[in-house]
């Protein structure tokens, strides 16, 4: 966390000279957007070399260096910073290079907005000491769909990942978690099983120089690369080459074409085949080594993982063992010592606990999915009790990483500090070490779905969704920075209307918390609020009826509701009808002040990035009106169920005409600057007007709605 400590002096500075030490990429980092920001402010500067520094200097400098070893105070961390001024000396000191460059852009970041004199002195630490993004690569095998298929040549591209780095590190991201099924026929030439590689020499090549290049690339910038892999998974061409059938290689098409088992989520029929793979010795000898060969040749990848779920069987602790005899053995025959991140999906953390004991590093890592697939849902979820995650698990014994999922929205821009906020600091916790994010069917890689014209300034879907990165990366970091830092950034972008943009966009993020708190879905894939499509389809007015609200966070359902209110109940905690407030107070103050805002704005200035978030507050606007009266004709249906008041299905289905509006309006401003696209895991096409057909038919579906007696 971050901590001002009582100002000793300000400057007023008109030219600078800067000492540090330039041997470390990460500070060279750091420097560079130091010297950015003295040069938009018209400020002379000049470089030397640390050594050349002496106390007694007269000109105005700032000083860079690490605290020599056992000269390290308790309250400076790694990755932390201090910052004390001493006349006409600014000390910036840290425990590492890291923090050197923290320090550098937090001082960068004071002279860009507020001016040199503004630098104070300053005490910052990391508030979570890991602090991740979670990518899936989308090379095969893994999923189809759009978000993956139409992203493969950027993440084929070292300038798309040296932007990407770049960004992640000014963010104050320190872990890239890239996760695949199986990527190793991409990375070298196994000895032992040549022919499980389908390239020739000169494409592998191209490969291994990509990858390279992102590890070591990425320790450059501070940041800690581990490659997380699902088991298990292999390629045709794999199977082939280990001397089995074709057939026992990847069979993902036919996954999806079957019926999937209520109790499971998983077709039985694939269960049966996973175990046939599972059971043959040599696909658990190609993954032993593969993982050897893997932490041999890249010597830059931090570290790895995986879990002892996905595609295998049996119980837990066998699925485990498996694991142990592949990866850990792996391990141990490369002759390194790595950090590992063991996760606990359709596990528990004791069996993980136990694996965590014979790893031979002390850089291990449990990995727990915080909020499911919704981080944008409460702010304090609560799975970790309910599903009794750490029973049996002395919780000073482990270290702990978050799974954090957003698998809410995709498309349209949003952020919110104050959610946010208050939902990095119920992450700390004694045994919580860091976190991750992403999504499990989305890559911000290249910006597929926007239409390539107009407004559109950026090439990735990063740099267009640049507000949620930044939050996630710098709230971690230190979640007690005032608000005045993004309506800064704002401003920057926006100029005289950043301010109002900054309000508009925390209206618009509270919709979805809202919609997900009240109609929950547990699992990855199963729901896409921003959509209203899940993997069965889209979410009907009678789905709405009968929903559950997020499990023991004092959100109380419908049908709950309803029933409470005809006995009688006082009804304790968040009720659907604050939900509907939410919803359209949020909508209200969007209608408003997104017309006020854009009376105000000269049409010459009315384009670029400015443009198009517009339209994306306008979306939200829509896209809260319909939640708002697509909840309140459920509520009015149960409700009807109950005491069958013809007046409350009319009020429904005037509540449903009403949304088939906003729907419309929604359609509409969607496609005057995105496409459709093929979700990843959802599997069905994105795009507002061609559900129109299923919005009206909720229409229909109220129609047949009866009262129970």
């Amino acid at each position: 966390m971050g901590q001002v400590l009582p100002l000793n002096n300000t400057m007023e500075v008109h030219s600078m000279i800067i000492y540090y030490d330039n041997r470390f990429d990460t500070i060279n980092f750091g420097i560079q957007h130091l010297k950015n920001a003295l040069k938009q402010k018209g400020i002379y500067f000049s470089e030397r070399p640390l050594s050349t520094f002496v106390p007694n200097v007269k000109e105005k400098c700032l000083v860079a260096s690490f605290t020599p070893i056992g000269e390290q105070p308790e309250d400076l961390k790694p990755g932390g910073f201090r910052i004390t001024i001493e006349g006409n000396i600014v000390y910036l000191t840290a425990t590492d290079h890291k923090g050197i460059m923290y320090g550098l852009l937090d001082i960068a970041e004071t002279v860009k907005y507020y001016g040199v004199d503004r630098i104070q002195n300053k005490l910052e630490n990391p508030f979570l000491e890991i602090r991740g993004i979670k990518f899936n690569l989308p090379f095969g095998p893994f999923d189809w769909g759009d978000p993956y298929e139409k992203c493969i040549q950027a993440c084929l591209d070292k300038n798309f990942w040296k932007e990407y780095i770049d960004f992640l590190a000014l963010n104050r991201y320190n872990c890239l978690s890239l996760w695949s099924e199986n990527p190793f026929h991409m990375m070298f030439r196994l000895e032992k099983y040549p022919e499980t590689c389908p390239y020739s020499d000169s494409e592998l090549e191209k490969y291994k120089d990509l990858f390279k290049f992102i590890f070591g690339y990425a320790q450059k910038r501070g940041i800690d690369v581990y490659l997380i892999t699902w088991n298990i998974r292999i390629e045709k061409f794999v199977a082939k080459g280990l001397g089995l059938p074709e057939e026992l290689g990847d069979m993902l098409e036919q996954q999806f074409s079957v019926a999937y088992d209520a109790r499971n989520r998983i077709p039985n029929n694939s269960r049966e085949f996973w175990a046939v793979r599972q059971a043959q010795p040599v696909i658990k000898d190609y993954f032993k080594e593969c993982i050897k060969t893997l932490v041999m040749t890249y010597q830059d990848l931090k570290g790895i993982g995986t879990n002892c779920a996905e595609e295998m069987v049996g119980t837990p602790e066998e699925r485990q063992n498996w694991v142990i005899e592949a990866y850990l053995e792996g391990i141990k025959e490369s002759g390194r010592d790595i950090p590992f991140i063991m996760r606990t999906n359709m596990g528990n953390g004791k069996v993980a606990k136990k694996f965590m004991d014979i790893y031979p590093s002390e850089r291990k890592y449990i990995s727990w999915k915080y909020s499911n697939a919704h981080m944008y849902s409460s702010t304090h979820p609560q799975f970790e009790k309910l599903w009794e995650a750490w029973e049996g698990v002395n919780m000073d014994e482990v270290n702990v990483l978050y799974t954090v999922w957003n698998d809410d929205y995709n498309t349209f821009r949003c952020g919110d500090p104050d959610f946010l906020i208050e939902y990095i600091k119920g992450m700390k916790k004694p045994y919580v070490r860091g976190f991750y994010w992403g999504s499990d069917g989305y890559l911000w890689a290249e910006d597929f779905q926007h239409v390539d014209f107009k407004h559109k300034e950026w090439k990735y879907d990063f740099q267009k969704h640049w507000y949620q990165f930044e939050l996630l990366g710098r709230l971690t970091y230190n979640p007690d920075l005032s608000q005045d830092i993004w309506i800064n950034k704002f401003k920057e972008r926006f100029a005289q209307w950043g301010e109002e943009m900054f309000y508009l966009m925390k209206a618009a993020s509270r919709i979805i918390p809202a919609v997900n708190r009240l109609f929950w879905i547990n699992y990855d894939f199963e729901w896409h609020p921003e959509s209203l499509l899940a993997v069965e389809g889209f979410k009907t007015v009678i789905d709405f009826m009968n929903g559950k609200p997020m499990p023991d966070i004092g959100t109380v359902g419908i049908r709950e509701f309803v029933e409470a209110c005809i006995k009688g109940e006082t009804v304790q905690g968040e009720t659907p009808e604050n939900i509907l407030d939410i919803l359209r107070e949020s909508a209200e103050y969007l209608s408003e002040k997104i017309e006020s805002l854009e009376n105000s704005i000269p049409r010459d200035y009315l384009g670029g990035e400015l443009l198009c978030t517009l339209l994306d507050l306008k979306a939200w606007k829509e896209l809260g009106t319909y939640y708002y009266l697509k909840f309140k004709a459920a509520m009015n249906l149960v409700r009807y169920e109950y005491n069958g008041d013809e007046n409350l299905k009319a009020d429904a289905i005037d509540n449903l005409e009403s949304a088939v509006r906003a729907w419309e309006n929604l359609s509409y401003i969607w496609s005057t600057h995105y496409m459709p696209y093929k979700m990843a895991r959802v599997k069905l096409l994105f795009g507002y007007p061609y559900y129109i057909d299923d919005v009206k038919r909720d229409i229909e579906l109220a129609k047949l709605v009866k009262p129970r007696n």
